[in-house]
């Protein structure tokens, strides 16, 4: 993500620095602020920042006392969804309405990605009648077992891969003769399974901030079978995948697997996944909304006026 904002503000005409493990290469025009194994801090990198910069942007919440320290001006990207109370900066970013309202806050900016980094091959015929999971595999949240359980009961084939942990949900996949445990994928072989997928399961059992898998899918012409929950609805509308109750008991469950014995036949479009991708989601349009956030804060300009605080997600 941040290498895809660099690239697209860069696009725009902006000189960018990118802080980054020394050694790290960039794509070109980028520049990098080299950072030591033992640096690891936001204090560490005040120190090596170069001057004239105009806006500082986080990608982590920086350690305590930072913001007053800051040269110019700042904001932070907030991924994930915060403790119960816990408070975040005024110049705070959340990565879908969703996400923000419940931080109490409003502004955000959805996560691009860049279309060249993925396949598409929308001849329906490349499909392959296996869905995928692909996420973390050892993150409960994300809810694996309740997709290895929804195709058992449903008799379809599943790929599965994200990581190589639990041991016993991957013992469990290599008994079963309709599952594939694939494990970590990037590169090549992560846009192969994502292009030629029949669709995607994300059947998250948390309010998703965002879900950049599910972007990914569609940028690959893929649909998406997904949860109600946090950010999807704004990610998924009916043309491109489904959104169905989460699966959180065996009833819930049901729904998805009667969904897929009964929709076997049916085939969502591959361009209309990709142009919805391109539209909303492009590193391009990440970019311009970033810009524009970062004009406000340079003009000295609070993106809320009480700090963000998260709520209880647990409870939703």
């Amino acid at each position: 993500m941040v290498l895809w904002l660099a690239q697209g503000l860069r696009d725009r005409g902006n000189e960018v620095w990118v802080a980054a493990k020394k050694g790290s290469q960039l794509p070109d025009s980028l520049r990098l602020l080299p950072m030591l194994d033992s640096e690891l801090g936001a204090m560490d990198l005040l120190k090596k920042l170069p001057s004239g910069l105009d806006v500082i942007h986080f990608m982590a919440p920086p350690e305590e006392g930072i913001w007053e320290k800051l040269p110019c001006a700042g904001i932070l990207t907030v991924h994930g969804n915060g403790k119960s109370g816990e408070r975040f900066p005024f110049n705070a970013v959340f990565l879908t309405r969703d996400h923000a309202l419940r931080h109490g806050a409003d502004v955000f900016v959805y996560n691009g990605i860049d279309p060249t980094e993925y396949l598409f091959e929308p001849e329906l015929k490349k499909k392959k009648s296996h869905y995928l999971f692909l996420s973390k595999t050892s993150w409960k949240v994300k809810n694996l077992t309740g997709a290895m359980r929804i195709c058992a009961r449903a008799n379809a084939p599943l790929m599965i891969a994200g990581g190589s942990r639990p041991i016993i949900r991957r013992i469990e996949a290599e008994l079963r003769p309709k599952m594939k445990w694939i494990g970590p994928v990037n590169g090549k072989l992560k846009a192969q399974i994502l292009t030629h997928s029949r669709a995607l399961l994300f059947p998250v059992i948390w309010p998703e901030p965002f879900g950049l898998v599910v972007v990914e899918a569609l940028m690959s012409g893929t649909p998406v079978i997904a949860s109600k929950k946090g950010s999807l609805s704004e990610l998924l509308p009916p043309d491109v995948g489904v959104l169905l109750d989460a699966p959180v008991s065996y009833d819930a469950e049901t729904q998805w697997v009667n969904f897929l014995q009964e929709q076997k036949n049916q085939l969502w479009d591959p361009e209309r996944c990709r142009s919805w991708a391109l539209d909303k989601f492009h590193y391009s349009q990440m970019a311009e909304g970033y810009e524009a956030l970062y004009k406000r804060v340079i003009q000295g300009e609070k993106l809320h006026n009480v700090h963000p605080i998260a709520g209880d997600w647990r409870t939703e």
